[in-house]
């Protein structure tokens, strides 16, 4: 044996075995490859970490019918007053609600590419969704969501994006004031008195024979009624209002009120009297913004936020219940007094701002932003209340993302169960094709292509609005990206084991679960030379336990992502199994990476390298080459390789 042999074998160390017990990292693309957690990943497509493992995304499911080329610019949920929900879109030119599998236009004439936001109210008079935007205001009964009332008036109510909050609404992004924040009157939900009150009652109106048209609507357009009782004078049939749009006789009638319209039908014939209620919320409701000078509580008011000159791009409320209008470099605070009486309209922190109108949400622990104040350096931010006093402080997210790998002039922030959900663009692209998936409970971040530009919730469903087409998908459902294999990637850490000496390892095992159409494909990378294919795992293969089946549901991202009910469920299997290296060379470093290639459930909890050897501390073989420096001119010949 001869010297350099002998020092060969001294040199060789065992070190094992070595295993990732738990996923629970995500991406970390922040630091080098080599330096963050053994079980993050340095970049990756469609898998997310969940309850220690990492999965593959759920696919997208198509709502209604395709829509042509364009996007889609509102989305929302409103409610019927029994809790049933209609889903509401803005697309092209039309605000359209779904009727079943269609979607059904009805406000039409609208600014194509304008923007729209929704937001639901519910008062004495029933369960409304108002739609503002560049085009005016449309008030929707949501027992009636095939009807409309447009509310714009020029002399009481403004166009712009809006909310509505303890019973007022609040306005901005105006034409002529972009910059002015506008709140409307409170809705006091009394009848009319003297100048009080939103609501009229109307006594003994006389009906027509199986049905007609209430007399209010003709006295107002911008009225809608409630309450309806309608009393047979021949039969004395008493017809009440269930709140729905419709009306049940205590003689076994039925019929229909239109809240919107005033047109009713009765099963039974016979005239007699109506008894009802009617609104116009432009009368000291939510869409009158007009008050007397002086200001008297609880009528509109203008706040000017005029700092920077930026417009005011959303208005949220703060964790202290005060409202912040968020600019491109600053954020204002509004603070109004419990009586309405007084108000306090301030700068709130200056260099923190968004770049779109949905790049801002609200949730239970505070207001969460893209912040892009310095556009080379975005942030994920939350503001929340100081801990140490009642003071709303600004915080950093995710401080291990790369969050200028994404462009934000388009972007949308919201929740969806336990995720902060951003849909944004890749650097480059023209519309939104990313979402990230942002876990505020383990702090993890994770990558999926989707190309979304609103989202809606219902029920533990997320909806999402296309950003290239006017089509709404359910998002996160299924196992295919509308019928197509999802588009995928996972790639780990540089891992070296903490050493740089060469090293060989024989084995890895795997363990997760996996659906039998299933199956996704292993690879390696040593020394930055390349991805290898070094094995497959199937679903039907022997090491996958097919007697030990586990069902989950169509929807498995949120909080009940294992064992879910109903009859949309799948059945997985859990697997163990082993793939033998062949030609590993003598590596510093390896990368794994793996990609599912069919349509199906795939997961990983666990990973084990197995049967570590050390070597010699040296470079990888392919990067020894000897570098001959003249010494005059500082120049190098790597021409000579070190063997």
């Amino acid at each position: 044996m001869n010297k350099l042999t002998i020092i060969s074998l001294r040199d060789q160390k065992l070190m094992k075995n070595k295993e990732i017990k738990i996923f629970q990292n995500g991406v970390h693309n922040l630091l080098d490859e080599e330096l963050i957690p053994e079980d993050a990943a340095s970049d990756s497509n469609n898998w997310f970490t969940q309850d220690g493992r990492i999965k593959l995304i759920p696919g997208k499911l198509l709502i209604g019918e395709e829509g042509v080329s364009g996007k889609i610019t509102g989305q929302h949920f409103g409610y019927k007053t029994n809790g049933e929900k209609i889903h509401w879109r803005k697309a092209g030119t039309v605000i359209q609600y779904l009727d079943g599998a269609t979607w059904t236009d009805v406000v039409t004439g609208l600014t194509s590419d304008a923007d729209y936001l929704f937001s639901n109210y519910s008062s004495l008079s029933g369960s409304f969704t108002l739609a503002f935007g560049v085009d005016g205001i449309y008030k929707m009964h949501n027992a009636n969501p095939e009807s409309h009332i447009a509310l714009y008036d020029e002399a009481i109510n403004f166009k712009g994006h809006a909310i509505i909050d303890k019973g007022r609404t609040l306005l901005w992004n105006r034409a002529k004031d972009k910059t002015g924040l506008y709140g409307s009157w409170i809705d006091n939900q009394r009848e009319v008195s003297g100048s009080t009150g939103v609501y009229t009652t109307v006594s003994g109106e006389a009906t027509t024979s199986l049905g007609g048209t209430l007399a209010f609507k003709a006295a107002g357009a911008t009225r809608n009624c409630f309450g309806l009782v309608v009393t047979l004078t021949g039969s004395g049939e008493v017809y009440t209002d269930d709140y729905l749009g419709g009306l049940t006789g205590d003689m076994g009638g039925t019929g229909t009120i239109n809240y919107i319209t005033g047109v009713y039908t009765l099963s039974n014939a016979g005239v007699g009297e109506a008894n009802y209620q009617h609104e116009n919320s432009n009368l000291r409701g939510i869409t009158d913004f007009r008050k007397d000078n002086p200001r008297q509580s609880g009528q509109g008011f203008q706040f000017p936020q005029d700092e920077g000159g930026d417009a005011i791009l959303k208005v949220l409320i703060g964790p202290d219940g005060v409202y912040y209008s968020m600019k491109e470099q600053s954020a204002y605070q509004l603070s109004i007094d419990a009586d309405d009486g007084n108000a306090t309209n301030l700068v709130f922190r200056k260099e923190l701002g968004i770049l779109s109108m949905r790049g801002a949400v609200s949730t239970g622990a505070g207001i969460v932003f893209m912040n892009t104040s310095n556009q080379e350096k975005p942030e994920m931010t939350i503001l929340k209340k100081n801990t140490l006093g009642d003071s709303v402080i600004p915080d950093v997210l995710f401080s291990q993302f790369t969050f200028s790998d994404y462009d934000y002039s388009d972007c949308t922030i919201d929740t969806y169960e336990r995720y902060i959900i951003v849909a944004c663009k890749k650097l480059g692209s023209t519309t939104n094709d990313i979402i990230l998936l942002c876990d505020m409970e383990s702090k993890t971040v994770d990558i999926t292509s989707y190309q979304a530009r609103t989202f809606a919730r219902n029920t533990g469903e997320l909806f999402m609005g296309s950003s290239i087409s006017a089509t709404v998908f359910q998002l996160f459902s299924g196992f295919d990206d509308n019928g197509f294999v999802i588009e995928n990637f996972w790639e780990g850490k540089g891992e070296t084991w903490n050493q740089s000496k060469l090293k060989k390892y024989r084995k890895i095992r795997l363990k997760g679960h996996i659906s039998r159409e299933q199956s996704y494909a292993v690879y390696v990378d040593y020394d930055d030379a390349g991805y290898q294919r070094v094995g497959t795992v199937f679903g039907t293969g022997n090491y996958v336990d097919h007697t030990s089946p586990q069902s989950i549901g169509a929807n498995f991202i949120g909080q009940e992502q294992i064992g879910g009910g109903g009859d949309n469920t799948s059945d997985i299997y859990p697997y163990f199994m082993e793939i033998k290296l062949k030609k590993v060379p003598k590596f510093r470093k390896r990368k794994m990476k793996f990609v599912a290639l069919g349509i199906g459930y795939a997961d990983i909890e666990s990973q084990l390298d197995q049967n570590i050897e050390l070597y010699e501390d040296k470079m990888p073989r392919r990067f020894r080459q000897k570098a001959n420096v003249n010494p005059t001119t500082g120049s190098t010949n790597n021409a000579n390789p070190i063997y």
